[in-house]
């Protein structure tokens, strides 16, 4: 290897729902939404433990970013091992664009309930919101929301 060269570090990254194992790979990067902010990630990880707030997750591979929303839970780091543990994730190209946008003008106008009150429907409304952006983001569309 040539001195000056870069090099490509990776760490393991694990993403886990309570329903499945949905990534278990090497990345070089990893992004992620936390209650206080986004925090970014390379090799030679400091130890965290963080609440996930809901948003987009970027994970770079050597094969290029892969996109996911997350909605909400736990990011773990120890070792050179990030592990997401997530309420629900779904992976951008299994987001639809007229979906997303539908469920969240849906969302736009409800009022609280019973069932959902004010804080839990600005959450869904929050999560309503990101999956349009992954969603648009995935199809192509260069504008937001």
């Amino acid at each position: 290897m040539q001195a000056g060269s870069p090099v490509s570090k990776s760490f393991q990254c694990t993403i886990i729902t309570p329903e499945a194992s949905v990534f278990d790979g090497e990345v070089t990067y990893a992004r992620f939404p936390a209650w206080d902010g986004q925090y970014g990630m390379m090799a030679g990880l400091s130890p965290l433990l963080s609440s996930l707030a809901p948003g987009g997750l970027r994970l770079d591979e050597a094969s290029g970013s892969r996109w996911f929303l997350v909605e909400g839970g736990f990011a773990h780091v120890v070792g050179e091992r990030l592990t997401i543990l997530a309420e629900a994730v779904t992976p951008a190209e299994e987001l639809d664009v007229a979906e997303a946008e539908a469920a969240f003008a849906e969302l736009r106008s409800a009022q609280p309930t019973e069932d959902m009150d004010m804080e839990e429907l600005n959450r869904q409304r929050q999560i309503a919101r990101d999956r349009v952006h992954l969603a648009r983001r995935n199809a192509g569309f260069t504008t937001g929301v």
